[in-house]
């Protein structure tokens, strides 16, 4: 018995939650070094303190909204292609879910694209964490197609698999830098033909 209340534990974590909303907001909009934890504590209608309770330092705030949004992203990924069918089709459902989840939401996409990418610390930590689980799927993906004749036999799946996310992250990121009032999704289709011309067989 851990003493609280089912209820004071939905209380915490929605407090929680509504802290690295407003950590998102704040970062994508003032940068990481100009955000402190008060403003962030402040939009999320918390004392400073309140803050301590649930994260070390701004450091792990920000490590906790990429970890939130990759574990989001990994769960709705395994979701759709479960029952799915042909390497193919799953590639390309990948496809349409990375742009169109990035795309719905800016803010966080700044924080992935531009705000992590400002320290190696940062990137060592999230590499060892969940990215190797979103790979992970994408190389399975790419290693079912390689069994099935789909995709090319000379393909190595982990190697291929990171080349597919290197195009992915590389739109989003132009995506993000470029500010264009444009739909990340809407270059799905081109992308998808892109990325399957990549590991197609020739037969």
């Amino acid at each position: 018995m851990n003493g609280y209340s089912p209820m004071a534990r939905r209380s915490s974590e929605d407090k929680k939650e509504r802290i690295l909303d407003a950590a998102t907001v704040e970062i994508a909009r003032h940068g990481y070094h100009q955000t402190t934890v008060a403003v962030i504590a402040r939009r999320a209608g918390v004392a400073d303190g309140t803050i301590y309770l649930y994260f070390k330092n701004k450091e792990e705030i920000l490590v906790s909204l990429f970890e939130r949004a990759l574990g989001r992203f990994i769960a709705k990924g395994q979701e759709q292609l479960e029952g799915m069918t042909g390497a193919a089709d799953k590639l390309r459902a990948i496809v349409d879910l990375h742009l169109t989840l990035v795309g719905q939401d800016r803010d966080l996409a700044i924080i992935t694209q531009v705000e992590l990418r400002h320290s190696l610390h940062f990137l060592e930590e999230l590499s060892r964490a969940q990215v190797g689980g979103y790979l992970a799927i994408i190389a399975q993906v790419i290693a079912e197609g390689v069994a099935s004749g789909q995709f090319r036999a000379d393909l190595d799946p982990v190697l291929a698999g990171k080349a597919v996310f290197g195009v992915l992250d590389e739109m989003a990121t132009d995506w993000v830098l470029s500010r264009r009032n444009t739909r990340l999704e809407a270059k799905a289709p081109e992308v998808t033909e892109l990325v399957l011309g990549m590991v197609a067989s020739g037969g």
